[in-house]
């Protein structure tokens, strides 16, 4: 087990410089849309530190009923570590309901890898079509999926997800 500690904005610097190096553009908002979330009352920060120096974090949402983990990475020099699960395994602990992640569609070896890692950690991905609308003006809209633990959405629990996640992280209209 680790020790999830919460962040803030003194640490926001570094959070932002692993999600430059984990994650493409069109996954992350611009750095000041970021920070701006720290304002955001479901919102927080979660991560590991070695010595002051962080070693990964955990993005999340809480909605009570679920978490959300809008992004997780771990830094260069502390991945193949088992930091990141251990991570996963203690965010589960500390947090009611289920957890629920995106991940994109397991189209080359690298997206498989990673969907084979979650499943490992106990997460069940889900077969129904999601897009994830774009973080930004120059942003483009991604189609994933959601994997989620400790098991799989019913299609009636996806809905709630989908449609909370649209509205409360998007800001985006959901239509159906």
């Amino acid at each position: 087990m680790v020790c999830l500690e919460k962040l803030d904005r003194n640490d926001f610097e570094e959070v932002f410089r692993i999600m430059e190096q984990s994650f493409p553009a069109d996954e992350r908002r611009e750095k000041e849309g970021q920070k701006k979330l720290l304002e955001e009352e479901k919102y927080e920060l979660l991560g590991v530190k070695k010595q002051d120096r962080l070693l990964a974090f955990l993005a999340v949402w809480d909605f009570g009923d679920f978490v959300f983990v809008e992004h997780f990475a771990v830094d260069e020099c502390a991945r193949n570590s088992g930091i990141g699960g251990k991570m996963l395994k203690t965010l589960s602990e500390q947090k009611a309901g289920k957890v629920v992640l995106e991940v994109e569609l397991p189209e080359d070896s690298l997206k498989k890898r990673r969907i084979a890692f979650y499943k490992r950690h106990g997460f069940s991905f889900n077969e129904y079509p999601y897009v994830q609308p774009p973080m930004g003006a120059d942003r483009h809209a991604i189609p994933l999926r959601i994997m989620s633990a400790p098991e799989p959405l019913s299609e009636d629990e996806f809905k709630t997800v989908r449609a909370k996640l649209y509205e409360n992280v998007y800001h985006y209209a959901c239509e159906e």
